[in-house]
């Protein structure tokens, strides 16, 4: 009997082969996978205060590596060829180099920010200190429409709703210094964080190459290496796709607002630095930018004079158009790689899910998925003795035909 179930046991151990190892695990997997999805949803309050938590211990952290991500060009630059020929160890250049681009980007940040933020509190304030009077201004205005074109009023209140609308809009704006106190938390909160990101920027520039090793080693360690080849690809890849799109954003929205306060200054329009900056600011979200920034100007040029507002709507798209035709393309040129209607797929994909920050980082996302599709079609094209440019050479035909 003992000799019949070692026969046994023996003949299962023949059986459990290098094949059933990995199928037994990649079901065990797909298991842990799907009890863990269901239990996410099924908690899904839970998981969002875990995951938002965590961000907010983290966010120091992801500050850093934003700062560092942003820098890193300027740091290569100033190691590369401003400490060439400099007689220093290596480790002492990229020390230098690290400490040079940082303090550079604090005090490009500064110096815009001390140019720019005195002229906008002076604009902020001016226009707290004159909303009601704009207020009554355009409601004296709107009657004077209604009297001279006999319009109902009783229609335009029910259009409108409660016309008291103008009175609680005051208020909201009058209220929002006192409110901006109770928000000391918050910010104290914040610039911790921004010392901490900048100090966390400063270690990770220092230390980038032994970063990256650890890291390469950590991919490896665990995937097999084709795998782990693949990896490294998709993040050298990302990195190179988001490092071109923040940076051409960002020049392209600078010189946009530039344009956008010698447009209005032409034009003799009211708070033209403050909605400059509005604008400047949300061109960085592509598509609707320009257009999410024009909105606070219109609504305030409205108020104040009706017919510049107009003035401001036509000037803003002209100049969106000037920035999709031929700024844009001329600085981002076409590193993304994206249609415009994956484009506008991301933004509009991107924003429902995360807002205004998905609408920013959907783009570069969405080229980074459209970029590895593009390789993966290629790839099984090859496969099958197939091509990208066999498909074109058969529309050409097509259309011949036709």
């Amino acid at each position: 009997m003992v000799k019949y179930w070692e026969q046994e046991v023996g003949a299962l151990k023949l059986h459990f082969d290098d094949g059933m190892k990995k199928k037994i695990v990649t079901y065990v997997s797909v298991a842990i996978i799907t009890v863990i999805i269901f239990f996410s949803f099924y908690n899904m309050e839970a998981l969002k205060g875990f995951v938002s938590h965590l961000i907010s211990l983290l966010s120091p952290f992801i500050l850093g590596f934003g700062i560092a991500f942003i820098l890193n060009k300027p740091m290569m630059l100033i190691e590369t060829k401003v400490l060439k020929n400099w007689n220093i160890r290596q480790g002492h250049k990229r020390t230098i180099a690290a400490i040079s681009a940082l303090i550079i980007g604090i005090g490009a940040v500064t110096l815009f920010f001390c140019l720019l933020i005195p002229q906008l509190i002076s604009s902020v304030v001016s226009l707290v200190d004159s909303f009601p009077k704009y207020v009554k201004d355009f409601q004296v205005f709107l009657d004077e429409v209604i009297a001279e074109n006999n319009i109902d009023a009783e229609e335009i209140q029910k259009f409108f709703g409660d016309r008291d609308i103008f009175n609680r809009l005051t208020e909201f704006v009058s209220d929002a210094l006192p409110q901006m106190a109770r928000m000391s938390y918050s910010f104290m909160n914040m610039l911790l964080n921004l010392v901490l990101g900048i100090m966390s920027a400063l270690y990770m520039m220092m230390d980038k190459e032994k970063l990256c090793r650890h890291l390469r080693i950590a991919v490896y360690a665990i995937f097999p290496n084709d795998t782990a080849g693949y990896l490294l690809h998709i993040s050298e890849t990302s990195a190179a796709i988001f490092n071109n799109f923040i940076i051409g954003k960002a020049i392209d929205s600078c010189i946009i607002g530039i344009l956008c306060y010698i447009g209005m200054s032409i034009l003799q329009l009211p708070y033209a630095l403050l909605l400059a900056v509005i604008v400047g600011v949300t061109n960085m979200i592509p598509v609707f930018g320009p257009f999410i920034g024009a909105v606070p100007g219109i609504f305030l040029l409205l108020l104040i004079h009706p017919i510049d507002a107009v003035y401001f709507a036509i000037f803003i798209l002209l100049l969106q158009q000037f920035d999709g035709n031929i700024l844009g393309p001329l600085i981002l040129g076409d590193k993304l790689g994206l249609p415009s209607l994956w484009i506008l797929f991301a933004v509009c994909v991107g924003g429902g899910i995360f807002g205004i920050i998905g609408m920013f980082i959907g783009v570069p996302l969405f080229a980074v998925i459209y970029t590895l599709l593009k390789e993966f079609f290629a790839y099984r094209l090859k496969r099958k003795d197939m091509s990208f440019q066999d498909f074109y050479e058969l529309s050409n035909v097509e259309k011949q035909i036709k």
